[in-house]
């Protein structure tokens, strides 16, 4: 995706960031250092030789800063009796000056107490000035307070100023604005002299976005893009050298093989460059464009976030990829083909890991296996059909930007259009200990363990049915229909009463949307088929089902009940559905037929797998009467009619028998037109 499409939707830089924003700073110290007679040489612009002891509120308006931001100054008493007053100040400050008089080396003594209440209270970055430095015979007395600056990591900025004479009093409260609006603390680590991780995590996030062929390499025309896109700008071609060659002295492995371009290593050490040079705000530039928040959390667009609902807003209708998504998640998977667990957590080292997909800490099946295209596209077809707001926050940390939801997603309006959808969504449920979990997780790339039962999830609130089924153990399959030759993917989701109560169990029954309904009974339990022919009553009769049921062994006649098996066969007969079919647990043969069967049997619905209920037969039979009736009195107006108008009727054959004459004439007979 073109990053101008990125660029447009985006926050598109750190000024409209800062758009009506107010900054606080405080001012605070001991008593006679300044701090009044600072913010009045501020505002003022000049000396002032009378000033009050303590300030009102100073607010500049936003006109009267290059960042567009208001900034608001708070004065403070140096009083032991206004200590609670500083407090509530501090707590709704973003950043302090703490001010001491240079002239006087025991105004450096105190600057512990302010420190200690600032951390104690509220740490913010801090810019720590020495007032009074016109008073000073020569050189700089700011090495005195060298070990304040040790001891105290949130101070960001160190300066001596003069109210008196107006020096460096417009820098101290521009470095306090800087450290608000382009804070220090988050992209670097001072102690460590390193990128923090979560800058790191977001710098190769931005790196990938710019990296639209997928090479590894962010090009030279990718450089521009990038330039273009973060900084409104196009370098000159030697500018472009220098940088290049600039990054190859310090990083020899971050420009690629004829300096065609930067890796990421390179890419980083321009951020680490524009630190080094005290310039944070090159950094935040670019993460506030790309929708960083001053936390480095990326902020979603809120039409991401789109997602149709059902009539009642009770659950998402059935959500699949869209095409572009589908061509988007294809092009990630060849650019780190093969999908080993190394290569899959690769791909997800941009995305936070409370927020990637649950199989991604999962081992893979076999040891050393990789995932092919189909199975990467299914699992993702799984996150879209089951969670489908997390799935496109997952999509769009990955690289797919457009902010429209339905970009990412087609939408199938509930229980329309089965014969189409690509992805076919099956409830499973059985009686506990029938083989729901093994039939759910066999033949899969991951095995996913049992939810915690969903009390213990849901402990604050009342879960819903779509709550409920967003809980469930799901997995999800890939299947040809043999008939048919086509491929679909087929979502089984197990509903136990290990994980939810059958009251829930009901209510799943009753209100999810789903494609086909799958009943598993135990073979060789006489009761088992009971709790499969209570809950499809309260499953709708428009939805098609399969049955079947398990066995231990392969030899079925040693094991299984003819109780229960009789009983379901003549359940089936009566809903005219297919006879059951057998999976056997041990060996797991059967699987894949019902597998099979649970596709076809969708696409092809009225095939034996729409149950006839007695509601349907009841329609059916009314429908029947109405029918009969009708062509009784359709028969017996006719027949009146004929009785009525026989005369005319006559009459009328033997004009239409002079038509077919007529018609049978020679084509000479009718007069030629003029030409």
């Amino acid at each position: 995706m073109a990053m101008t499409q990125l660029h447009d939707d985006s926050v598109t830089n750190a000024t409209s960031m800062n758009k009506q924003r107010t900054i606080r700073i405080m001012v605070l110290g001991e008593e006679k250092v300044g701090k009044s007679s600072l913010i009045s040489a501020l505002v003022s612009q000049q000396a002032s030789e009378r000033v009050p002891s303590v300030l009102h509120d100073i607010v500049i308006p936003t006109e009267d800063t290059r960042e567009n931001v208001a900034i608001s100054l708070h004065d403070t008493s140096s009083s032991s009796n206004d200590v609670m007053e500083v407090i509530k100040t501090m707590n709704r400050s973003d950043a302090a000056i703490v001010v001491f008089d240079v002239s006087r080396s025991i105004s450096s003594q105190r600057l512990g107490y302010w420190l200690d209440l600032l951390k104690v209270t509220k740490v913010m970055p801090v810019v720590l000035v020495g007032n009074k430095c016109d008073l000073l015979p020569g050189g700089s007395e700011i090495s005195r307070v060298q070990s304040v600056l040790r001891n105290y990591k949130f101070i960001v900025h160190s300066l001596e100023c003069s109210a008196r004479t107006l020096i460096n009093v417009k820098k101290t409260f521009g470095l306090a604005q800087k450290a608000v609006l382009y804070p220090m603390a988050p992209l670097y680590d001072a102690e460590k002299k390193q990128l923090q991780p979560k800058f790191i995590t977001a710098l190769k996030r931005i790196f990938r976005l710019f990296d639209v062929d997928r090479d590894g390499v962010i090009s030279r025309d990718e450089l521009h893009e990038y330039q273009n896109v973060c900084f409104k700008t196009r370098m000159k071609p030697e500018d472009m050298d220098a940088l290049l060659e600039l990054v190859a002295l310090v990083k020899a492995d971050g420009v690629a093989t004829d300096t065609r371009g930067l890796r990421f290593d390179g890419f980083a050490y321009l951020s680490e460059l524009a630190i080094e040079k005290n310039k944070p705000e090159h950094c935040w530039q670019v993460l506030r464009t790309i929708g960083y928040s001053d936390t480095l959390e990326l902020e979603l667009p809120h039409d991401l976030m789109d997602v149709p609902r059902d009539s009642n807003a009770a659950q998402y209708e059935m959500c699949e990829l869209s095409a572009a998504a589908i061509q988007f998640l294809t092009a990630v998977f060849t650019q780190f083909a093969p999908l080993t667990q190394a290569s899959i957590d690769g791909i997800f080292a941009i995305v936070p890991p409370p927020k990637r997909p649950t199989w991604t800490s999962l081992p893979l099946e076999e040891p050393h296996a990789s995932l092919d295209v189909s199975a990467w596209l299914a699992l993702w077809s799984l996150e879209m059909a089951i969670r489908p707001l997390r799935a496109l926050e997952q999509l769009y940390y990955l690289g797919l930007v457009d902010t429209k939801a339905l970009t990412a997603v087609d939408v199938r309006r509930s229980r329309h259009s089965r014969a189409s959808a690509k992805v076919i969504r099956c409830l499973l449920f059985g009686p506990p200990g029938c083989g729901k979990t093994l039939l759910t997780n066999a033949f899969t790339s991951y095995s996913f363990l049992s939810p915690e039962p969903l009390a213990v999830s849901y402990p604050e609130r009342d879960a819903k049915p779509a709550d409920a089924y967003a809980h469930l153990l799901h997995n999800v399959h890939t299947v040809v229909d043999k008939e048919t030759g086509a491929q679909r993917t087929l979502i089984i989701s197990e509903v136990s009463e290990g994980v939810v109560e059958y009251e829930m169990v009901e209510a799943i029954a009753t209100s999810i949307h789903v494609d086909m309904v799958c009943y598993l009974f135990d073979g060789t339990e006489p009761d088992s088929f009971e709790y499969i022919f209570k809950l499809q009553a309260v499953v709708s009769d428009a939805v098609p089902c399969v049955y079947a049921y398990s066995t231990p062994t392969p030899v079925e006649e040693e094991t299984t009940s003819l109780l229960a098996l009789d009983k379901c066969m003549r359940h089936c007969a009566s809903l005219k559905l297919h006879a059951p079919l057998r999976i056997c647990l041990s060996s797991q043969s059967g699987f894949d037929l019902l597998y099979q069967a649970l596709v076809h049997r969708t696409l092809h619905p009225h095939d034996g797998a729409v149950p006839f209920t007695m509601q349907k037969a009841a329609a059916k039979k009314r429908n029947d009467r109405l029918f009969y009736g009708g062509l009784v009195a359709v028969a017996a107006v006719a027949a009146g009619v004929g009785y009525a108008y026989a005369d005319e009727l006559k009459e009328l054959s033997v004009v239409q028998s002079l038509v077919r004459l007529w018609d049978q004439s020679k084509l000479h007979l009718v007069p030629k037109l003029k030409q």
